[in-house]
Formats: structure tokens, sequence, C-alpha cells
């Protein structure tokens, strides 16, 4: 079988280009070629994460991948059947392992597995989903298409040193379920997380009080506020400020940066939260990148709720069409966008 061909500089030209073909090529078991990977990034080609994520799903399905190094623009994958049951990677520095699950996930799922696998590395780290925005508002959003995993938070790992690690039960999804259009409510509450280690407690406080504050002013009222010092080799702090439930998954994350402000931090997750939230999404947009091109394997028919369609939802249909010969379309709905997907043989 010849490779489907895929251009990792088309739309953002970033990494979930990979990602997502990658999983797609599994899902499938569909060689696949990618060239001119990340090539729209000041620093292109593939970073530890992404070598990562392809070492993970070449040790379960076997098969044959090439030009898996750091740098490399061309990586040819040719997936095997299923071969193992666990799989632990120690990636050495900060690299994103939300950025792996995103790959590996439902790829595993998917092709009819499960996986326990462990992962050492960057829980909340820049350019990348925090570990809790993942636990809390990714895995349930999986769960409403039929993608099951659990996902356990041992240790926090931030930049530069990482050394976090999580924990993922990755099951068996024998078909997905199409998603019909959500009409949420008005969202009028939602929970804050804040998280901060190796810095003082205080910090997390002040992230999580800014959040409530911006919350409030937006007559959103803070359902639960948790705050928590996390063990941890190197500072850093997240916000998650989310509201999940009755069909609807809306999460809005931000992490400390040197220099940056907790306050700011805080600011940064609820400002982005009210954003999304005001168009009563069945979904958050982040979130929507990596559910909805999957729904281009489902046995019908799915159309979901989104604040705006993003250029990575754009990349991920362009390649889920490519695998699948699923259509898709877009129409704008009040604040939102509605975005349809028909798989080419529901």
């Amino acid at each position: 079988m010849d490779p489907v061909e895929v251009d990792g500089s088309q739309g953002e030209g970033g990494g979930q280009i990979l990602r997502t073909a990658v999983a797609f090529s599994a899902i499938r078991r569909a060689p696949v070629r990618i060239v001119k990977i990340r090539a729209g990034r000041d620093v292109p080609g593939l970073k530890r994460q992404h070598v990562s994520a392809l070492k993970v799903l070449a040790s379960v399905f076997g098969g044959e991948l090439d030009g898996a190094e750091e740098g490399s623009s061309t990586v040819r994958f040719v997936p095997g059947r299923p071969r193992l049951s666990s799989f632990s990677i120690d990636m050495g520095t900060a690299a994103s392992i939300t950025l792996v699950l995103q790959a590996v996930v439902p790829a595993v799922s998917l092709s009819g597995s499960s996986l326990e696998l462990s992962l050492t590395g960057g829980t909340d780290v820049p350019w990348s989903p925090t570990a809790d925005y993942f636990r809390e508002v990714v895995v349930p959003g999986y769960g409403a298409v039929g993608i099951r995993a659990d996902v356990g938070i041992l240790r926090r790992g931030y930049y530069p040193r990482g050394g976090g690690v999580v924990r993922a039960s990755i099951h068996e999804c024998r078909a997905l379920t199409p998603l019909r259009p959500t009409h949420c409510p008005p969202v009028a509450a939602a929970e804050v997380t804040s998280r901060c280690g190796a810095l003082p407690r205080k910090v997390a406080e002040r992230q999580a009080q800014a959040a409530v504050e911006v919350l409030s002013g937006s007559a959103i009222r803070a359902a639960s506020v948790r705050v928590t010092e996390e063990q941890a080799s190197s500072p850093g702090t997240s916000v998650l400020v989310s509201n999940v439930g009755n069909g609807c998954f809306i999460g809005s994350d931000a992490i400390g940066a040197r220099g940056k402000q907790a306050e700011a931090v805080g600011k940064e997750a609820a400002e982005r939260f009210v954003s999304a939230a005001a168009s009563n999404p069945s979904m958050d947009s982040n979130l929507a990148d990596m559910v909805i091109p999957l729904l281009s394997l489902a046995p019908g028919p799915s159309e979901v709720r989104v604040p705006a369609v993003t250029p990575h939802l754009e990349s991920g249909l362009r390649l889920a069409s490519q695998f699948t010969s699923c259509s898709w379309s877009v129409r704008q709905e009040g604040k939102g966008a509605v975005v349809a997907v028909v798989p080419a043989n529901p």
C-alpha cells in the first residue's frame, strides 16, 4: 500500500498535523509519510515530545518507523497490529506529556486496543495543554465519543527540568459515538483549580483569586476553588477554569512564567474561559481540535457547536478527509459556529 502523503507545512504548520496524521495512520493501519514537519515554526522539525509520541506508537503497534529523530523534517510510519499492553518512557526533559497523550490515546483506543502507559516529562509547560486540562476536560470529551482513558498525575513537571509523572490507562473503543448539536444553557458556574510547585502556596492562592474575580465580573459563580502545592523539581504554576457536564465541555488553562505575576496567570485563564463560554458551545476550541477530526471515523454524521473554528481544526479535518474521505462543513450560528462531519460510509 502506498503511504498517505501529508504536507506538514499546511495550515499553521505545527505539531498538531504530525500528531493527527500518525494517530489516523495507526487507527486505519495505513502507511503515512509526513514531510515539511513544523515548517511554520521558528525551529522546524521534530521536538522531543514528537519523537516520544512516535516511539510509543511504533513500540505499541510495531511496523516500521523512519526519521524519528529530533530536528527531522520527514517521517515515515508503517503501523502493524498492536502488540504491547504496557509501556513506559522518560523523555528526559520538560517535553510535553499531554501532547504525547493527544496522539497515543485515540490511536490505541480506536485501534481496538488497551494500554497501560507511564510518561515522565513536562506536565504544565508552554504551548501545550496542562495536565489538569487534559484530565478534567479532554478525557471527559473523549469519553463523550466513546474513547475511554483514566489519567493519574503522580508528580508535576515544570520547565526546564520536567520530572513530572503521568500514568494513563487507555481502554478499547469498538465504535465511536456520533455527536449531535447540544444546546448548552448559559454558563452560570465554573470550577477553578490553581496549583504551584516549588513556590509558596500564596502564589497559587493569588492566581485563584484573580480568576474568581474575572468570573464574578461576568456573572459566573466559582462553584469550587482548589488550591494546592505540588512536588516539583522546577518552580511552576498552572490554573484551570472549567465547566464539564450535561454534554458541554469547556475549559481554559494558563501557566506561570518568570516575571509574570500570579494575578496575570489567573486572569488569563478566566478571561479565555469567559470568552469561550459566551457562545454556549458544546466544546471549547482546543478540545474541538482534538475530538472533531476523529468523528470522521464514527458510524454516522456529527455536529458540534464551537466558539470558533481554529486553523488547527481546519488542518485536522483536511487530514481526516485524506484518511477517511469524509466531508465536513462549517456554518456560523450566533456567537459561535457549528461543525458538521459526515463519514464516507455512515
